[in-house]
């Protein structure tokens, strides 16, 4: 099974909103339940400068995304962070680590970045695992940092420091 990483595309607007209409990925990301493809589209139309997207397909199939945003102020620069959503159906086959070797690239070997932050979820233990194998480590807790079902649950700051 190789998994393909390459830039997102407007049109993969309806593949993104199936991946984020999944279960697990409405649960541990940030992303609001029932997005539409138009969202999507609209999302991918008008990208910021210094937001950088990419797609993981199998067998032509995309099913995970990751987006990267480089700190475009001048005094955090040197840092990035991003997010990412797998879907379900795609767990644990080392989608997630392909979409975060590629943006670890661009941030050592083309952008300059020094740091590289994520949020996650406390009680997320398969993806804190993922990334300090990536080199993150937690370095705060925010209590209720974030909103999910129906509570107020803890989220972790995790960073990455290329020196």
């Amino acid at each position: 099974m190789e998994i393909i990483v390459r830039p997102t595309q407007v049109s993969d607007a309806a593949a993104l909103c199936d991946i984020y209409s999944q279960p697990q990925a409405q649960r541990e990301t940030l992303q609001l339940p029932k997005p539409s493809v138009a969202m999507w589209t609209k999302r991918l139309e008008s990208m910021p400068q210094g937001v950088y997207s990419y797609v993981a397909e199998i067998d032509g199939r995309v099913v995970g995304n990751i987006g990267f945003e480089h700190s475009q102020r001048p005094r955090t620069a040197h840092c990035g962070s991003f997010g990412l959503g797998v879907h379900d159906d795609f767990h644990g086959r080392g989608v997630a680590s392909k979409l975060i070797e590629t943006v670890l690239d661009l941030a050592d070997n083309w952008l300059q970045i020094k740091r590289v932050q994520i949020e996650v979820n406390s009680d997320n233990e398969k993806a804190i695992a993922c990334y300090k194998k990536f080199g993150f480590e937690i370095e705060g807790e925010a209590k209720w940092g974030s909103f999910r079902d129906g509570q107020l649950i803890n989220t972790y700051y995790m960073a990455r420091i290329q020196a």
